[in-house]
């Protein structure tokens, strides 16, 4: 699966079912514990088990007797579960600024935060500074 694929939606759908990968839900289970709509869910489960990183089964019922459509089931595959892990690393890694970027180092920016706040107290404090407007 392409990283174009790996939408928010497809994102939390993998956290989801990776937390427990023997774990089967149906699909209004899968859409609530990720927090993704249907409109998501199911292109993205198609997808899914298209490549082969789930399986769908129907379940077996009457839907006259139980007064419900049938479920179905999706669990992840071993390739899903591996696949799966690789895709969000690879998207965390890609996302990730590089090492030397200036957002990995946050004490510089604190610092011009603190001096910057500073500058502004002074002039609040001092007594030669009138007030505008008054």
């Amino acid at each position: 699966m392409d990283q174009k694929n790996l939408t928010p939606a497809v994102v939390r759908m993998l956290q989801t079912l990776l937390e427990d990968p023997d774990r089967i839900f149906y699909a209004t289970e899968l859409m609530d514990a990720a927090r993704v709509g249907s409109g998501s869910l199911y292109p993205a489960l198609a997808r899914l088990e298209k490549a082969g990183w789930v399986t769908c089964e129907e379940e077996d019922i009457d839907p006259s007797v139980e007064k419900r459509p049938a479920r179905h089931y999706y669990q992840l595959t071993g390739l899903g579960v591996r696949a799966a892990h690789m895709a969000l690393v690879e998207l965390s890694n890609s996302v990730r600024p590089p090492a030397s970027s200036p957002g990995w180092g946050m004490k510089p920016q604190i610092n011009r935060i603190g001096r910057a706040f500073g500058c502004f107290a002074a002039k609040l404090s001092s007594p030669h500074t009138a007030p505008r407007g008054i």
